[in-house]
């Protein structure tokens, strides 16, 4: 006697539930931090946030420097080709905006760019007050720097004047 096709989908459809969640899973806090602490000198956790579908960290610096295991860059097109290299690369917004910045980084590569630009906009639901003003000072005042972290999803803003980084994960 052979057995009804369902017991073999329950199997199927609990391991492909789980799946789908594990994909949806945010960095937590240390993960983040971990991640983060390669690229730069962080200071205490001011802030940070996550659900199913963002992430936000608000970090204190204690330098403004970028750490070599982060290649930064000084255009977007040098930026672009790391990113296609390494995962991961970082871009120094000293003479601009970040948000310039930003919408050249999509006109130079589309792809990339949206992905940067659709993380912040979908972090915003995880934002507090606090991580939103420091989002919105790193996009518009020059001097900082621009990083993306193509495996995860992370845009990093940091705003050397404040001495403070923000990272943002979206849905995507």
């Amino acid at each position: 006697m052979t057995q009804p096709a369902c017991h073999s989908f329950v199997p199927v459809a609990g391991l492909a539930a789980l799946v789908i969640l594990a994909g949806c899973a945010r960095e937590d806090a240390a993960a983040q931090r971990d991640r983060l602490a390669q690229w730069f000198a962080l200071g205490e956790t001011l802030s940070f946030v996550a659900r199913r579908d963002c992430a936000v960290g608000l970090y204190e610096v204690v330098t403004p420097e970028v750490k070599s295991a982060l290649p930064l860059m000084p255009d977007v097109v040098q930026m672009q080709r790391k990113i296609e290299e390494q995962g991961a690369a970082a871009l120094d917004v000293s003479g601009q905006r970040a948000d310039v910045a930003m919408v050249a980084m999509a006109n130079h590569a589309r792809p990339t760019g949206m992905a940067m630009r659709r993380a912040g906009l979908e972090a915003r639901a995880c934002m507090d007050a606090r991580s939103e003003g420091v989002f919105r000072h790193a996009l518009d005042h020059p001097g900082g720097v621009v990083a993306w972290d193509a495996e995860s999803g992370m845009l990093v803003l940091m705003a050397r004047d404040a001495g403070l980084l923000v990272a943002v994960q979206g849905d995507g």
